[in-house]
């Protein structure tokens, strides 16, 4: 299909509204792209239009080397198509699929980290510009290839990581709070999956989010490529929502104290006590060689293992397992117990307790779910929306066409 100085050459997916197509541009056959395809009709009247109007006027301003990149978008009588960068790689999901299909075993803590860096940093890119991003998961996230020779030998490490699907992020209000649930319910902060719990009561539905919502998402696709599997494995909705009201989790003991205390960071309960995508990025588990990672020590936590598996609280032990990496290890300062946190600086200190206080009082919320081929070789004629119309686009949809 042709459409202006694009050239659609073969589908590589489709979703709940369009398809993705492998594209080239006129005059450069060497560069590829990808193209999402819209039918007009389908969506002008819709939720889909303003899931449309959210990606575009997003992607516009977030430019970040771990951030699928947007080209342009171009319009016909019948179509919308969104021109992005395209990635070789595939989605992560499919890599963690292949790679245990390979080995026998999930991804190694050195690959975890490898991703993990990237991913961290461009969640810190977006929360310091107030986006949130509402929709993380493994199938959101692709790899891409410098070269095909990397790719042909699946090297995992010389993957770059490409955060997709804006269509669910916003800017945060001024409040800081949001109060559309969205998402995939296995990855959902469990204070926006108890609005879908019918035990949840009327206040609880009604409460807002924070950024942290992304957090814990990052920390359960975390999990699920260390593991293998989710960190709440649930038959339907029902199970789900009953396991995490539960509060625990499994982890094997064989996994570094980094990486139990990467985790722990960020599938908190409480949001106040989960770390910043700030804070994550100086984790040692991002910041230290995987060679220098220490086993757990299996004394202080005996009262948790089960068999191979330690069982992580997210509820009753609300405390973190932090190592930050700028001062000396050894200088661990105990709490609750059982519960170790690197010291920190004494502002943070204080406003980590304050958290611990607020605990307690602090009741869970939340809210609500909105409803959610080969293509003909011929020309449509077709316009570039131009920088008027996408700021009229921009406009429509509550953002600034100024940048975020």
């Amino acid at each position: 299909m042709i459409v202006d100085d694009l050239t659609l050459e073969k589908c590589l997916g489709k979703g709940a509204f369009g398809e993705v197509y492998l594209t080239t541009k006129k005059g450069d056959n060497t560069k590829k792209y990808a193209t999402k395809k819209f039918e007009r009709a389908e969506i002008e009247n819709g939720e889909a239009m303003k899931y449309l109007r959210n990606e575009i006027v997003i992607l516009q301003f977030l430019r970040h080397p771990n951030i699928v990149r947007y080209e342009e978008v171009k319009k016909t009588k019948k179509h919308f198509y969104i021109v992005m960068e395209f990635c070789n790689g595939g989605e992560l999901s499919k890599a963690l699929e292949k790679y245990i299909e390979i080995n026998g075993h999930p991804f190694t803590e050195e690959i975890v980290q490898h991703f993990m860096r990237q991913i961290i940093d461009a969640f810190k890119f977006m929360h310091e510009r107030k986006i949130i991003h509402r929709d993380v998961k493994l199938d959101n996230i692709l790899l891409s290839y410098d070269n095909e020779k990397d790719k042909e030998n699946f090297d995992l490490m010389k993957a770059k990581v490409k955060i997709i699907d804006f269509g669910f992020a916003c800017k945060v209000s001024k409040t800081g709070l949001q109060y559309t649930a969205l998402g995939s319910p296995i990855n959902m902060d469990p204070l926006i999956l108890r609005k879908l719990n019918p035990g949840s009561t009327r206040k609880q539905r009604q409460l807002g989010y924070t950024q942290k919502a992304d957090i814990w998402s990052i920390g359960t696709i975390c999990y699920e490529m260390l593991i293998g599997k989710s960190a709440f494995d649930a038959e339907d909705m029902e199970d789900l929502c009953n396991k995490i009201e539960d509060g625990s989790y499994k982890i094997p003991t064989n996994m570094s104290h980094e990486v139990i205390s990467f985790l722990n960071g960020m599938l908190q309960y409480d949001p106040n006590i989960r770390l910043s995508a700030e804070q994550l990025s100086r984790h040692a588990f991002l910041t230290k060689d995987v060679k220098e990672f220490k086993p757990l020590n299996l004394k202080k936590v005996d009262k948790k293992i089960s068999g191979k598996n330690i069982n992580i609280n997210i509820k009753k032990n609300a405390t973190i397992w932090s190592i930050f990496n700028n001062e000396d290890e050894e200088k661990l300062t105990k709490i609750d117990g059982n519960e170790f946190i690197k010291p920190i600086d004494e502002k943070e200190e204080i406003e980590f307790e304050n958290a611990k206080k607020k605990k307690d009082a602090m009741k869970s919320s939340l809210v609500q779910l909105p409803s959610q081929g080969i293509p003909e070789n011929k020309e449509e004629k077709v316009s570039t929306m131009t920088a008027e119309e996408q700021a009229n686009m921009s406009k429509q949809f509550g953002q600034s066409s100024s940048g975020i």
